[in-house]
């Protein structure tokens, strides 16, 4: 058998063995909410990429921290909030958008690359998550450059 029918019919078994391989689910999740705050960029220093509240006691704590005024009301038993940080001088728009796969969620903030000053203050947006199908948080931590996972 010549070498080029031997490498096609290869080819051809590759391809179908990978079409037969299950397809990894990944779906869009609805942000309950979003509860932007402005503090001082020390204020917001002990935020961690990802940072994953369960717990209305955590929630009370980070308030505590943040010097947020009104605390917004959130069901711990049915949703959690994850943090996400940015300097308060960034004109670019910013999007968020969440999604599960294999029951990790893994929030995306998409925004424009318009540059600016860095400022002393930062905008902390608080996202409120449900909890159905959701087991762990996956987050980027771009100082380590490795993604994290949170256990619920």
């Amino acid at each position: 058998m010549n070498p080029i029918r031997i490498l096609a019919i290869m080819l051809l078994l590759m391809t179908l063995s990978v079409s037969w391989l299950p397809a990894q689910q990944t779906e869009s999740v609805e942000l309950l909410g979003k509860y932007p705050v402005e503090q001082s960029r020390e204020d917001s220093g002990f935020i961690q990429p990802g940072l994953v509240i369960t717990t209305n006691e955590q929630f009370n704590q980070i308030w505590k921290k943040l010097k947020g005024g009104d605390q917004p009301k959130i069901s711990f038993e049915t949703s959690f909030v994850v943090l996400h940080v940015r300097d308060a001088a960034n004109p670019n728009r910013h999007r968020f958008s969440a999604r599960v796969k294999d029951g990790e969620l893994e929030v995306l903030a998409l925004s424009t690359r318009i540059g600016f000053q860095r400022s002393d203050k930062t905008l902390t947006t608080i996202l409120e998550v449900s909890r159905d199908g959701i087991s762990a948080v996956r987050a980027y931590n771009p100082k380590t450059k490795k993604h994290i996972t949170t256990a619920l």
